[in-house]
């Protein structure tokens, strides 16, 4: 795991101010290469072979490679290779770009001809690792970090189209960023000088044996290889366990290994006895108890909160709605402190198998991805707005919808991997964790099992009769595949995540109101008491109460019993202006 940067002009200086600001991700070294045309440079997060083997700009022949990422299956791609660095920079040398369509790992990276002149730029299928670009004055520069590309003078000024993607979908999807004249490589895409290639590829060999022992049979059997394969390296690794499948399903696998990892599970602070906020954190160390794992938990306040969403969102980048951000910096935080350099963790399962509310019933993936992205409140400006109608055009800009199937909800899946997976879960998982140089595997969207399980029908992911599992829907195939393996418990539990208890901050219960006073809403009053904000945004100060800090609603829960709660709209938007807030605070933005 490395900071890859690049500069297509003659600019040593600029390059060692673009690698020191990326140090954290890469603090084992850095070094770079510079010719008469293009200026390249790289920081070394040593995790497989010797640290002076990894080293990069990695020159092969008359060309270099620097690299940020894992390949997991290069001993079979390159039989004489002593490490995925050298491998790559042969298969690139010998097959062009198109020698990434065998890999399975994560990746981004840059190759360089010396010759020839010829830049290769590249992003794994899933988006694992980022990559970002741009020009001034027609030169190129490009960097793992946004933060190298703003030492290289581009504006810190908000792009005015992102800002209206964001407020619909709650993160900007696709080549934008919120700033201005920085773009991004979509998940799959690689650009050759300028020229964009896609390495995607959604249409499948459909799968002829659809028996469910074969099939949940071949899910484990492919899923146990996924995991041995993200063990590759010399460092320690702990486990995200969150008490859900996906993260226990791993868990198993590396104890049917041989193994007994280090997991870590996060729970929060709550006055309310009856709260279900620390469900899944429980069910993680009762599993850990009877596996004899050892498990380590963070106990989190709304303090800790406050303490470290600055720092959160200054690794983020970029703004994205959501209340988890500082309780997952402060988990990275919390795991590099126990020595561990790679972490493992179960993002990727809900987008494979199915494990939304929303993936329930699915008629058309165009219109689902319209109803979750309708939720905020608009921007007060009409010129700063994106409808629904433009946020899908901008879609079909980037998506390779020729690709898609005629499953609707396989469909909708694949779009959503693409959107929220790649550019929400797995970028927050690599900048949070590289903000403390830790390396994230994701072994459930490994390229053997993804594969595997989108080539078959959705009618296997969902379980319309509520038989087996009588708790959930969702992930019937993973939930069948693990039957017998993982205990009850979990198999039948429902998903919740780690949800900080904003509700009980904010609100209270329905006997309860939460305390006018709090580090939380003292933040948030604080914050979004700002002039600026209330001129982008359609609320005034007196919203900041009534809307968003005293909304109480009254709701039935799944077993009709009347409760309150906050409106989970104005939730929403709270967090959006929140979060945006706060990015454009800690980088001094303008629009």
């Amino acid at each position: 795991m490395c900071a890859i940067h690049g500069i297509v002009d003659v600019k040593p200086e600029l390059m060692m101010k673009m690698v020191k600001t990326a140090h954290h991700r890469g603090p084992d070294g850095n070094s770079i290469f510079k010719d008469n045309y293009i200026t390249l440079g790289h920081n070394l997060l040593s995790i497989v072979g010797k640290v002076e083997d990894g080293k990069q700009p990695y020159e092969h022949e008359n060309c270099v490679l620097v690299y940020n990422g894992e390949i997991y299956n290069y001993k079979d791609l390159e039989h004489n290779s002593k490490n995925d660095t050298e491998a790559l920079a042969k298969g690139l040398k010998n097959e062009g770009w198109e020698f990434l369509k065998k890999c399975d790992g994560m990746f981004a990276l840059a190759f360089y001809n010396k010759t020839t002149k010829e830049l290769i730029l590249a992003r794994d299928t899933n988006g694992t690792k980022p990559l970002y670009y741009g020009y001034i004055k027609d030169k190129l520069y490009f960097s793992s970090e946004i933060k190298s590309l703003l030492e290289c003078g581009f504006e810190r000024k908000v792009c005015k189209k992102a800002l209206g993607l964001y407020y619909n979908q709650g993160y900007v999807p696709g080549y934008l960023t919120m700033f201005e004249g920085i773009k991004k490589l979509v998940p799959g895409q690689v650009l050759v000088n300028d020229k964009s290639y896609n390495l995607l590829d959604y249409k499948l060999d459909v799968i002829d044996n659809l028996d469910i022992d074969h099939v949940k049979r071949e899910v484990q059997l492919k899923h146990n290889y996924s995991v041995q394969q993200t063990l590759m390296g010399r460092r320690n690794i702990g486990l995200f366990l969150s008490g859900g499948l996906d993260s226990s399903s791993i868990l198993y696998e590396m104890k049917e290994l041989g193994l007994k990892p280090r997991t870590f599970t996060s729970s929060f602070a709550t006055t309310d006895p009856k709260s279900l906020l620390n469900h899944d954190s429980k069910l993680a160390e009762r599993l850990c108890k009877e596996w004899g794992i050892e498990n380590n938990v963070l106990y989190q306040t709304q303090q800790d909160y406050v303490d470290s969403i600055e720092d959160a969102f200054y690794a983020l980048e970029e703004p994205r709605q959501g209340k988890s951000f500082p309780t997952y910096y402060n988990m990275n935080k919390f795991i590099s402190s126990n020595d561990i350099t790679v972490t493992l963790a179960g993002d990727g399962g809900d987008e494979l198998f199915a494990g939304y509310k929303h993936h329930i019933k699915q008629e058309n993936w165009q219109d689902k991805l319209f109803w979750l992205s309708a939720y905020n409140t608009p921007l007060k400006n009409p010129e700063l707005r994106c409808s629904l109608n433009d946020q899908m055009n901008y879609l079909n800009e980037w998506l390779p919808v020729k690709q898609l199937q005629e499953d609707e909800l396989n469909n909708f899946l694949y779009t959503e991997s693409l959107n929220s997976l790649a550019e929400d879960f797995l970028v927050r998982n690599d900048k949070l964790g590289m903000a403390f140089s830790m390396e994230g595997r994701f072994p459930i969207i490994n390229k053997t099992l993804r594969d595997y399980v989108r080539a078959l029908p959705s009618e296997l992911k969902i379980d319309e009769k509520f038989s087996d599992f009588p708790k959930t829907k969702h992930k019937y195939l993973q939930r069948k595949s693990y039957e017998g393996l993982l205990p009850d418990y979990i198999l039948n539990h429902r998903k919740t995540g780690w949800r900080f208890p904003t509700d009980e901050i904010l609100i209270g219960r329905m006997d309860q109101p939460a305390p006018d006073k709090g580090v939380l809403k003292d933040y948030i009053r604080e914050t979004l008491n700002d002039k600026e904000l209330m001129d982008i945004f359609e609320y005034e100060e007196k919203d900041i109460e009534d809307r968003y800090l005293n909304n109480r609603e009254h709701v039935k829960n799944d077993k009709g019993t009347d409760k309150a709660g906050p409106g989970l709209k104005s939730q929403k938007e709270l967090f959006c202006t929140l979060n945006f807030a706060v990015w454009k605070k800690v980088y001094n933005m303008s629009l």
